[in-house]
């Protein structure tokens, strides 16, 4: 008897324990945008940041940073991107770590936007106390954000420089170029 009801507890508390583990597990499509947004929180997140809309703000207009991966998701720029995937609440996380974790579960749809789309990213910031810039200029002389796109700065290479040198912020005005390199149509110089 004694033996039978040990066995009953433990099992009834192996499904209790895994209950509780599935309520911090669910399951989620998300929108991943064709260009990617440069964070510099090293609290937080720091690189190219996706933009994303999840579950019901699919296909509204807003869309929101990810300071986040996705294990598994392979991103490739000039892509919009519906995805499912795994959303993992993660107990008690180390400081500075974020407190869920992202799994790709598979891709629903990968459709490459027109080159002619424009699109706006900021550059760098001009703070009352500091400047940031998410800019890098790689061994080729060539511009990217934070190291990874590269940007085809065209006519505007000049203004782009001098305006670093000067420490302005700056939003640049795009368009693809390639799966890997963005052209500078327009810098708005704060």
């Amino acid at each position: 008897m004694k033996k039978s009801l040990f066995i009953a507890l433990i099992i009834a508390f192996a499904i209790q324990f895994s209950c509780e583990k599935e309520d911090d597990i669910q399951v989620v499509k998300m929108r991943i945008n064709h260009y990617q947004q440069p964070v510099n929180q090293p609290e937080f997140y720091y690189g190219l940041s996706y933009k994303v809309q999840e579950g019901k703000q699919i296909g509204k207009g807003e869309w929101f940073g990810f300071l986040n991966t996705i294990s598994g998701f392979e991103y490739e720029l000039g892509y919009v991107y519906d995805i499912e995937v795994q959303k993992k609440q993660i107990e008690d996380p180390m400081i500075d770590m974020p407190s869920v974790e992202y799994s790709l579960i598979r891709i629903i749809s990968k459709t490459q936007v027109v080159q002619e789309i424009t699109f706006d990213i900021t550059l760098s910031i001009e703070y009352s106390n500091g400047f940031e810039s998410y800019l890098i200029k790689n061994n080729q002389l060539e511009f990217t954000l934070l190291g990874d796109t590269k940007i085809d700065c065209g006519e505007l290479c000049d203004e782009l420089e001098e305006s670093i040198i000067n420490q302005k912020g700056m939003v640049g005005t795009f368009k693809h170029v390639g799966n890997e390199k963005i052209g500078l149509l327009r810098l708005d110089v704060q």
